[in-house]
């Protein structure tokens, strides 16, 4: 049974910024066609911070990319993707680069894929500001100038005449969320932003991103593996596991209580900020099932510690917990009979 759309937990004024329904990502194997992405319905409201966090091949990127319009072939989406009631998706009459950057921007992990080497930063910044706001040349570098200056640019008259390689990875991505943001976008997709960055600039990048979207009101979905990442950013976190969401919740409740043992396990990998550091970091035993692949049951289950026979017979549909805005697609989840393990033991130290 596909996914029933979720809700923000969030006041959401005048309807959801985005709202995704399931959304699908199909491409053809050997097997049939496998579905990487797996009915994925979200909605996020103005101003609102979301996370989307799972371990790599988990479909978080290319759930970005679908809604994107930027999957590409032979891959196939199907479901609805909304950006203020308007379908932006599968059967859009809009061309997607009339508000591919202008409504909806994205920044991704290496600001290298998306910045030109062989062309100087500020072609690559006017040029969203003429193509989307009609800016004449001199208007245009003087926004640049501004939004390097807002985004830490030390010298951004200096930085618009260079090249990307001359700059550090941390100025990459700051000269990457100044092009994602200059056009005012209703919803910014930060995919990874911060992963190769050391703590330092990641710690800046994300306070310059929390910034630099509260003063517009803009929506965040951003994509990480990392739940200490993403639980200091987001107000609501969004668990994605073999392609389909499996856990939903407010940032406090689903930290503190999360209902299924994927998302407890993630949260027992994140290394603790204060006393010592194990000499092992613990890590999920096994690996995450190839794209696509059709496995029966509930998709976490060879990884499980409290694996059932139901678990491996019956996928668990996405169903709500007691608590208003949560949802988990477990079966032990919110069942008193199923001894659900504590976090440090859902996780298995590496050999």
């Amino acid at each position: 049974m596909p996914d029933a759309p979720l809700q923000s937990t969030g006041p959401l004024e005048g309807g959801p910024v985005i709202a995704v329904d399931r959304l699908s990502v199909t491409f053809p194997t050997t097997g049939g066609d496998g579905r990487v992405v797996r009915d994925v319905s979200l909605a996020i409201g103005r101003g609102e911070r979301v996370g989307l966090v799972g371990e790599s091949g988990s479909g978080k990127s290319l759930t970005a990319r679908a809604i994107m319009r930027l999957v590409p072939r032979p891959g196939e989406v199907s479901g609805r993707v909304l950006l203020d009631g308007v379908e932006l998706g599968v059967g859009a009459t809009r061309d997607p680069t009339k508000w591919r950057g202008r409504s909806v921007a994205m920044i991704t992990q290496d600001p290298l894929s998306s910045l030109n080497p062989l062309v100087r930063i500020g072609p690559q910044m006017t040029e969203m500001l003429r193509f989307h706001r009609g800016a004449g040349r001199a208007a245009a570098r003087a926004r640049a100038t501004e939004l390097l200056t807002a985004v830490g640019i030390p010298d951004p008259a200096r930085t618009l005449n260079q090249f990307p390689a001359v700059l550090s990875g941390g100025m990459r991505q700051r000269v990457a969320l100044a092009i994602a943001i200059s056009c005012d976008p209703r919803l910014l997709i930060a995919d990874e932003p911060t992963t190769a960055l050391d703590v330092t600039i990641q710690a800046q990048v994300l306070s310059l991103l929390e910034r630099t979207t509260a003063e517009h009101g803009t929506a965040v979905l951003l994509i990480s593996h990392d739940l200490g990442v993403v639980s200091g950013f987001c107000e609501r976190v969004i668990v994605m596991y073999a392609g389909r969401i499996v856990e939903a919740g407010p940032t406090e409740q689903l930290v503190s209580a999360p209902a299924h043992p994927y998302t407890r396990a993630l949260l027992a990998s994140v290394p603790p900020i204060q006393g010592e550091l194990p000499e092992r970091l613990p890590s999920i035993p096994g690996s995450p099932p190839l794209g696509g692949a059709r496995i029966p049951g509930c998709a976490f289950a060879p990884r499980c510690p409290i694996a059932r026979d139901v678990c491996r017979e019956v996928e668990p549909e996405l169903r709500a917990q007691a608590r208003d805005g949560h949802e988990a697609a477990c079966h032990a989840a919110g069942d008193p009979t199923w001894e659900i393990p504590e976090l440090a033991s859902t996780a298995e130290a590496l050999p």
